[in-house]
């Protein structure tokens, strides 16, 4: 038996265990100091609680079949909402008008993501892209107003590219950077 069918079985038979629970509950009547109808409510509550636990189940298991399917690896044990013990910060400014500046590199940890803000002491507005010469045309770069932030699902933070454009940036503005690490 798999560790995915062990848990679908006992999630199957802890449900299956409190519709019993709830079908006793409702033969036994409500008890003293509770109004019948507020007591059938609440167990009727209990039996739709159960029965989208039920359905989630199902979508987990197709899901998972899906992922298979397509040549993926089930994830048995981790907890990719995890959170983590460390994060790292850090700032970046741009001491030249219309050059990009690349953000040092970082690992961004998996189901992680960088978050890059423009500093709220900023004059201007500050361009990130991917590349330095994206980063200083503002037809392709994102802006970043300040005291406004992004954040990207990326794999590495040196894949950020930052500039102040001349015409609404002034010399000195920056951004701020944070990002989770294991």
């Amino acid at each position: 038996m798999t560790t995915r069918n062990f848990v679908a079985g006992a999630a199957g038979g802890a449900l299956a265990a409190l519709a019993l629970n709830t079908a006793k509950a409702r033969a036994a009547g409500a008890p003293s100091g509770i109004d019948p109808q507020l007591w059938e409510l609440l167990l009727s509550n209990q039996e739709i609680l159960i029965a989208q636990q039920g359905s989630l189940n199902e979508l987990i298991q197709g899901i998972s079949n899906l992922t298979l399917q397509l040549g993926g690896s089930p994830v048995i044990g981790e907890d990719p909402f995890a959170n983590q013990d460390l994060f790292t910060t850090g700032q970046l400014i741009c001491t030249v008008l219309n050059q990009g500046f690349q953000l040092p590199p970082i690992p961004i940890p998996k189901n992680k993501q960088l978050i890059v803000k423009a500093l709220p002491s900023n004059v201007g507005w500050i361009w990130l892209a991917r590349q330095p010469l994206q980063a200083r045309t503002i037809t392709v770069a994102y802006p970043l107003l300040p005291n406004e932030g992004v954040g990207l699902f990326i794999n590495n933070a040196d894949r950020v590219w930052v500039a102040v454009e001349p015409v609404f940036g002034v010399l000195n503005d920056g951004v701020a950077f944070i990002v989770e690490q294991e």
